[in-house]
């Protein structure tokens, strides 16, 4: 979402700049940079030559908690508790609630994984392409 060059952590990048450079609407990423700056993870600087920066080292933030900022807990749905006095309300739903239990738990171990550095390094050539290594 940022931009990762070193410059880009020194000094800071305005909205209009970023939201050019990731094809997002400005009123949309206003939103997320707000969120992003809420828990930490982002600086904002007002005026002339102002706008956002990282808050943290880029190798110090994993892909996971940037997800759980801003769209909360890493799951793949919330569909209720199943189970009605032990027994599973419908025939297999007990065993498809497991399943999609265990593929959030796995996309969230899966996005730990990389950080805002490395994501950078393989954006900028400098690291295999996630998949890939």
């Amino acid at each position: 979402m940022l931009h990762l060059h070193d410059s880009a952590i020194l000094s800071p990048t305005p909205v209009k700049t970023i939201a050019e450079r990731t094809g997002l609407p400005q009123p949309y990423l206003e939103q997320i940079l707000l969120t992003l700056k809420g828990a930490g993870l982002v600086r904002s600087k007002r005026g002339v030559g102002g706008g956002y920066l990282l808050a943290v080292d880029p190798g110090s933030v994993t892909l996971a908690q940037i997800v759980r900022v801003v769209d909360g807990p890493i799951t793949l749905g919330h569909f209720g508790e199943p189970h009605n006095e032990g027994a599973c309300d419908h025939e297999g739903q007990c065993v498809l609630l497991a399943v999609w239990g265990h593929a959030g738990d796995r996309m969230e171990a899966h996005l730990e994984q990389y950080t805002l550095a490395d994501i950078a390094a393989a954006a900028q050539g400098q690291a295999p392409w996630p998949g890939e290594d």
